[in-house]
């Protein structure tokens, strides 16, 4: 068994970003991929935020980057809209394989080693530890194993390291040739659309859209063909790409001996939209930077790298338990409570006041916007009207407003 000090499986954007912080500290990290090229199959969105690009330390580029996006418009169940317009570029459109190459590319020059086309089939342990990885024919042992290996968890989860993850929605995407405005995302809730979740429109450019949709029940394609019938009427789309939303936040414990989990292997995505390559990006890099310590120390028990949990929890903690608080209630909300909250907002001038608090606010950081929509008193008071006092008053104590 050949050996190396850090051992990510995945060159996803969370196993890329914690192998290059560790290499970054002078250790030797090996990625191991299943997939011969870097970034496919693509089922993402692609919808980053400006802000978190510049967090990850990722400079946007030509290569990745399909279009840009201002602003966008929220549709309830029965059609009202909530428009939110921008003055600025808050978003990127991206071809996800292109960035993860791109990422690759990144973290190969800070000397990571990335092998292809090499599935891991089992976390390798001993006396309770994680001491390498094992795929069909080959194996590594290794200091300590960061698992970013996906929404599934199968590893983890056969090593007896995971439970089994709630929240789990089956996504697809589509492309489209269409005119839309070239600037402005769509977003349209309802459960008779897509239950859990929602469904989306993303402008990009030159008379083209990434249509998509993420439901818990149902098949995503077949409730997305019927949208895009109601919303653009007959077209042509591309191949379904189909993938997996997470929406029921980080696993409660994601360090172990000699194994760390990070992004959508340990649920760190945003509750409210399922996106996960910034927070979990982030999380990911605080996973190098601690694998990269504990090879240093020559420790890598739990009792030290819990300390990556303590890193991630102290600066997102909050913000996921604010977007998971705001998703359950969405869950629990009726179509017809949410079309009598859009209609009261745009019905009693509050639509203006959103507009300022989401221009303002921060795509991924969205537990100060939240707060502030709590404490205005016209917004407070339409959802009490639509969600009830019990409800409003778990998320006011969630705030200590």
């Amino acid at each position: 068994m050949r050996r190396v000090e850090v051992a990510v499986v995945g060159a996803g954007p969370a196993g890329l970003l914690a192998a290059l912080e560790a290499a970054k500290k002078g250790v030797d990290v090996t990625v191991f991929e299943e997939h011969s090229t870097i970034g496919e199959p693509n089922h993402c969105a692609g919808i980053l935020s400006v802000e978190g690009l510049d967090r990850l330390g990722v400079e946007p580029s030509p290569d990745f980057v399909q279009h840009e996006i201002t602003g966008g418009r929220i549709y309830s169940p029965g059609g009202t809209a909530i428009e939110v317009p921008g003055r600025r570029t808050r978003a990127y459109v991206v071809d996800r394989a292109a960035f993860d190459r791109r990422l690759a590319g990144i973290a190969e020059d800070k000397g990571v080693r990335i092998e292809t086309g090499r599935r891991v089939r089992e976390l390798v342990t001993a006396v309770g530890c994680v001491i390498g990885v094992e795929g069909r024919g080959w194996s590594a042992g290794a200091e300590v194993v960061i698992d970013a290996e996906g929404a599934g968890t199968a590893l983890a989860r056969k090593a007896g390291y995971a439970p089994q993850k709630a929240g789990i929605l089956a996504g697809v995407n589509v492309d489209v040739s269409e005119d839309l405005e070239p600037n402005m995302v769509e977003v349209w809730l309802g459960s008779g659309l897509a239950p859990g979740l929602f469904a989306w429109v993303i402008p990009l450019g030159k008379g083209a859209a990434r249509c998509g949709l993420a439901c818990s029940a149902g098949d995503p394609f077949e409730r997305l063909k019927l949208f895009l019938r109601s919303r653009l009427g007959e077209v042509r789309c591309s191949q379904p790409r189909r993938g997996v939303v997470l929406t029921d936040g980080p696993a409660r414990r994601t360090y172990f001996d000699g194994l760390l989990l990070v992004g959508d292997a340990a649920g760190q995505t945003k509750p409210t939209t399922g996106g996960g390559v910034i927070l979990g990006g982030l999380c990911a890099r605080e996973a190098g930077r601690t694998a990269a310590e504990a090879v240093e120390a020559g420790d890598c028990s739990s009792d030290f790298l819990q300390r990556y949990q303590k890193a991630w929890r102290a600066s997102l903690g909050g913000e996921f338990a604010s977007m998971l608080a705001a998703r359950r209630l969405l869950n629990r909300l009726p179509d017809g409570s949410i079309d009598g909250i859009f209609e009261a907002l745009k019905g009693e001038g509050v639509e203006k006041v959103l507009r300022s608090l989401v221009d303002g606010g921060d795509m991924d950081m969205q537990s100060g916007v939240i707060s502030a929509a709590l404490k205005d008193p016209k917004v407070r008071g339409i959802l009490m009207r639509g969600v009830g006092r019990f409800a409003l008053g778990e998320l006011r104590r969630l705030f200590n407003l």
